[in-house]
């Protein structure tokens, strides 16, 4: 959760921004509350059926430990009419954008 952190004390540059965060994982509702009071100025959202991760096509098969799936880690930018502006894919589960790397992203993807 070390990504989440630093999204989290970067808070005020996405604010200049006007922009918010939203986590999605496939961790049930209780998880889900817990990682929302430790991250308040996060949107996170629980999606244990994995509906959304489905949907947007970010499933990764067998990807987790014995086999479970797993939501890979991809970044979306997404205006204020929900249209996908921006999109980044990790090829290693594991891998994470930093937070400097997601604001570069809504800035190269919605402008400054």
């Amino acid at each position: 959760m070390i990504e989440l952190g630093e999204l989290e004390k970067n808070y005020d540059e996405f604010a200049k921004r006007n922009a918010r965060v939203v986590v999605v994982s496939d961790e049930g509702l209780e998880d889900a509350q817990q990682t929302q009071k430790d991250f308040p100025h996060l949107v996170v959202v629980a999606d244990a059926d994995k509906k959304l991760i489905s949907a947007v096509e970010v499933l990764h098969p067998h990807g987790g430990q014995h086999g479970k799936d797993v939501a890979a880690p991809t970044t979306f930018v997404i205006d204020k009419q929900g249209m996908v502006k921006g999109r980044y894919r990790t090829k290693q589960v594991i891998a994470r954008l930093s937070a400097k790397e997601v604001l570069d992203m809504v800035d190269a993807s919605l402008g400054k």
